[in-house]
């Protein structure tokens, strides 16, 4: 099971390294860090897919696939 979180992390990292705008780099690079800690409260992130939903839809779709594989 560990090995898949590492997996999905670097799909994740390479999603990130792949995008141009700044405000949404910050916004996933947030995320990431939150998911990355061990007792991350569910209204942490929920604000930040909020946020990312609100910024851009299709990196939103994107970003919960690569999360939840």
């Amino acid at each position: 099971m560990e090995n898949r979180k590492n997996q999905g992390n670097r799909s994740l990292d390479e999603f990130i390294r792949d995008i141009k705008d700044q405000e949404l780099k910050g916004i996933l690079l947030k995320l990431k860090n939150e998911i990355r800690k061990p007792d991350v409260p569910w209204v942490d992130i929920k604000t930040i897919l909020k946020s990312l939903n609100n910024k851009d839809k299709d990196a939103f779709y994107e970003i919960l696939s690569l999360i939840i594989h």
